[in-house]
């Protein structure tokens, strides 16, 4: 990095330097309480994973640059400058992280180790060092709408299969998706990794609708909910993306915009961006699960357990349950829908991250410590004895599948609409 190039990453620096992110940075004691409450450094117990330690990573430079022992006594205290070599010493540990934050529940303070890795994020996005494909995922999503790339062509496609298939299902050949129809009570955006790779979520999504006669519509123009400026931490990005989710909500003047089950998403759009944007809604955001558990709640839904006999357990995923307080309506949902629901341990705000947020799907340089990660869920999933394990979140789903097949255990691995959508009784 050239002088210019420093100069911009300290002023990034200095421009994130919130009372609540310099509070993070003075108070850590080094404790190492963190360590054992992530999933990360159960895999061998190297110290590269133990959250206070890779916060250190940005605190001596932040020390460096902002505290009189660190400006005029960096070796008392471990201050460092801001150079290519000390970039470079973050990489690893910094990308290697969820930001599920269970580290923050068992830090005897509470410090939120998830914004000082993000803070790291930004400087590394900024200056050019992020993982390769979570830079392309990011620009994917800010250029064409989509992480994955999916066009507007391959999103109708799909509907227009999924239409067919209920048309069949339902024995009703004039049954239509809608699309951008204006003055809906609800805008669903789903994600694309359930487009792709999950499209029985989708249906089971579509399913629910109908049984509920619900008064809603599918964007062309928005049809991917993912928010990746959040994993890279790229404001510029993250803003850009959530900005848009908003003002087609606005343009189509819907009363709910319902966020499909992507538990990242979910907290970008209902408790982050109105901070980052600085603004209020002129509508409210749900996760499509709280929405299914007012419908069960309401009785606009009937259902028969007895269609799922086996017994089903839940995984928490961090960005609905910890990050944004969703732990009841996935599971009320789920009671009402099978025949023996059995809850794993730990559970709620203490369940282990399955390994496969922030971003770590779309870093396979990170793979092999990302499948040994889960570990913990692993054990967990197997201490139930359940057959089922239902999650609320695309990016858990996928990373649980792998999981289970990685211990060798025979699970299914299902979202909790499908789990809904199995005991639906439609007319």
């Amino acid at each position: 990095m050239n002088n210019t190039q420093i100069s911009d990453a300290l002023n990034l620096l200095e421009s994130k330097l919130s009372l609540p992110l310099v509070t993070y940075l003075e108070t850590c004691t080094h404790c190492a309480v963190c360590a054992d409450s992530c999933h990360l450094y159960h895999i061998d117990e190297d110290p590269i994973h133990i959250p206070c330690f890779k916060a250190d990573k940005l605190r001596r430079v932040y020390k460096r640059n902002h505290t009189f022992a660190g400006k005029y006594f960096p070796w008392l205290v471990g201050a460092h400058d801001l150079n290519d070599a000390e970039l470079d010493d973050w990489v690893d540990s910094v990308y290697q992280c969820t930001m599920c934050r269970r580290c923050t529940i068992a830090c005897p303070i509470g410090i939120d180790n998830s914004l000082v890795i993000r803070t790291s994020r930004s400087i590394l996005s900024a200056m050019g060092k992020a993982p390769k494909m979570l830079e392309e995922h990011t620009d994917n999503a800010c250029k064409t709408g989509s992480p994955l790339k999916v066009s507007k062509e391959d999103f109708l496609d799909r509907l227009e299969w999924f239409e067919e298939e209920l048309q069949d299902e339902l024995n009703d050949d004039d049954y239509e998706i809608p699309i951008d129809k204006e003055g809906a009570e609800f805008l669903f955006i789903p994600a694309s990794l359930e487009m792709m790779k999950f499209p029985e979520t989708i249906m089971s999504t579509l399913k629910i609708f109908h049984a509920a006669s619900a008064n809603y519509t599918f964007s062309s123009v928005r049809y991917d909910v993912t928010n990746y400026g959040v994993f890279n931490g790229d404001d510029v990005a993250t803003k850009s993306i959530a900005m848009k989710d908003i003002e087609e909500a606005n343009r189509l003047g819907i009363k709910t915009l319902v966020v499909s089950e992507c538990g990242h998403a979910y907290r970008a759009l209902r408790w982050e961006a109105p901070n980052w944007l600085g603004m209020e809604y002129a509508f409210e955001v749900k996760d499509i699960v709280e929405l299914v558990q007012e419908w069960i709640s309401d009785g606009k839904l009937t259902l028969d357990s007895s269609r799922n006999p086996e017994k089903v357990t839940y995984h928490d995923p961090c960005n609905m349950g910890r990050n944004s307080g969703l732990f009841e309506e996935p599971r009320d949902a789920l009671k009402a829908s099978v025949n023996e629901f059995q809850d794993m341990l730990p559970n709620r705000e203490n369940n282990w991250c399955c390994g496969g947020g922030g971003g770590m799907l779309s870093m396979p340089e990170y793979e092999e410590n990302r499948l040994a990660s889960g570990k913990k869920k692993a054990e967990q999933v197997r201490n139930t004895e359940a057959k089922v394990l239902a999650t609320a979140c695309a990016n858990c789903q996928m990373q649980l599948g792998q999981v289970m097949e990685h211990f060798d255990l025979d699970v299914k691995v299902e979202s909790v609409t499908d789990v809904v959508a199995n005991a639906l009784v439609l007319e």
